[in-house]
């Protein structure tokens, strides 16, 4: 039983995950989001794709495959790849030209592996 609860708590953890307010120039680009599946060697482990699962009200999100640079800790075997681009995805958010104010947008990650993740972006346009 105790072996359940750990793993549901793990599960639950990974599912959502709430960043603190980006903020973005007014009618300016900001990178959101950015993500890769990658192995230790740096090569691509395949495809991350990326949904835009809420629409921002006062702007729009662009997604595109990319190079991003990584940023795993020091201590993990792939940490070597921070310092150069990998095959991976990313997400740009644009508001209306003129816009001050509060925004939203929520992605839906889905990694080769079969792992799913849910990020809830709140954004302050300034």
């Amino acid at each position: 039983m105790r072996v359940v609860g750990i793993v549901a708590v793990l599960l639950m953890s990974m599912g959502a995950a709430h960043a603190a307010a980006k903020v973005a120039a007014s009618g300016q680009p900001l990178i959101l989001f950015q993500a890769s599946a990658t192995n230790p060697d740096c090569t691509s482990m395949g495809k991350v794709l990326l949904r835009v699962t809420q629409e921002p009200q006062h702007g729009r999100v662009t997604v595109r495959s990319t190079g991003v640079f990584p940023t795993f800790p020091e201590s993990n075997v792939r940490s070597a790849c921070n310092r150069r681009r990998v095959p991976g995805v990313q997400a740009t958010y644009v508001s209306q030209r003129g816009y001050l104010g509060s925004d939203f947008v929520e992605l839906q990650l889905l990694f080769p592996a079969g792992a799913e993740r849910s990020v809830k972006l709140p954004i302050e346009v300034k």
